[in-house]
C-alpha cells in the first residue's frame, strides 16, 4: 500500500510546482510597477494598506488564537 502511495506521488506531485505559482506572481508585479511609475503617491499608499490590513489581519489572528486556545 505505501509503494503505491510512493508511486502516485511520484508521478504526480512535481517538484516545481511552487516555482510556478511563484513566476506567476511575479507576473502581477509587472502592471504594479508600471503604475508605480505614472502613479508613485498612489501605488505606495496601496501597497502600504494592503501591508498594513495583511499585519493586522495576522496580529489579530495571534491574538485570537491565543484567548482561544483549548485548555488541556
Amino acid at each position: 500500500m505505501v509503494a503505491l502511495f510512493r508511486r502516485y506521488w511520484d508521478g504526480l506531485v512535481s517538484y516545481d510546482g511552487g516555482v510556478a505559482i511563484l513566476m506567476m506572481d511575479a507576473l502581477l508585479l509587472i502592471p504594479l510597477i508600471m503604475a508605480a511609475f505614472f502613479y508613485p503617491i498612489e501605488v505606495a499608499i496601496a501597497v502600504g494598506a494592503v501591508l498594513f490590513l495583511t499585519a493586522v489581519a495576522y496580529e489579530g489572528f495571534v491574538f485570537w488564537r491565543r484567548r482561544h486556545m483549548p485548555r488541556v
